[in-house]
């Protein structure tokens, strides 16, 4: 049997009812898998760093859609649509406020539907949640994927509702669109820590299974 390797963020916070049973369901794969001669490796940070360190490595994303709408439109269009229409403007401020909720929702849906796709027991394998001491919702998936699969989960949010959203802003000349757009990428700023995390990891043994951390912003690596 493997021995486990457990290099998990402490607790500061008391689990929610799903997150007991999802750590219930966690212990239990990975038994299974130590079983099988896996090793743990666990790949979490908390979501202040994830938050903060991985808002630094969205900034030249940010950067260069900002860039790009400049070099293509001209200018932002802000203070034009102040001075011309007041309540134009308003009302696309209501629009960036709405879209923080909706685009939320979505964020958390599309990791869901590409990982349910690869799930073990399909779309009843992933869970969403918010854990309301961090103002964070979260999408997890209960069984194993394998890294390609998790990859590609975990960036498509910020890919589609952030850097899509923001290319499309820039030929449509949208400075609202833009700015969901920016908001979005630095959104994906934990997914995509975490994906960097896991892309510098290397693995010793040829076979790698990943699974969510049940608690914790990350993931456990097996492997053999």
């Amino acid at each position: 049997m493997g021995k486990a390797k457990d290099n998990t963020v402490k607790q500061e916070r008391k689990l929610t009812e799903a997150e007991i049973k999802r750590s219930e369901n966690f212990k239990v794969k990975e038994a299974a898998l130590l079983e099988k001669g896996y090793t743990r490796h666990d790949l979490t940070i908390s979501i202040e760093k994830a938050n903060t360190v991985g808002a630094l490595l969205t900034l030249p994303l940010v950067g260069a859609l900002v860039l790009a709408y400049y070099l293509y439109n001209g200018e932002f269009g802000i203070m034009n649509a102040l001075h011309d229409n007041l309540v134009l403007y308003f009302i696309g401020l209501a629009v960036i406020m709405v879209s923080f909720v909706v685009c939320a929702i979505l964020h958390e849906g599309i990791h869901g539907l590409i990982w349910g796709a690869g799930a073990e027991n399909g779309y009843k394998d992933i869970e969403f949640g918010f854990i309301k001491e961090k103002i964070t919702p979260y999408c997890a998936c209960l069984s194993p994927l394998k890294k390609p699969l998790y990859i590609f989960g975990a960036l498509m949010p910020m890919t589609i509702l952030g850097i899509v959203v923001g290319v499309l802003s820039i030929f449509l000349g949208n400075v609202v669109m833009l700015i969901i757009g920016a908001f979005q990428t630095m959104g994906g700023a934990g997914d995509l820590l975490v994906t960097c995390m896991l892309l510098k990891y290397k693995t010793k043994g040829k076979d790698a299974i990943l699974m969510d951390h049940p608690t914790d912003c990350g993931l456990v690596v097996f492997e053999k």
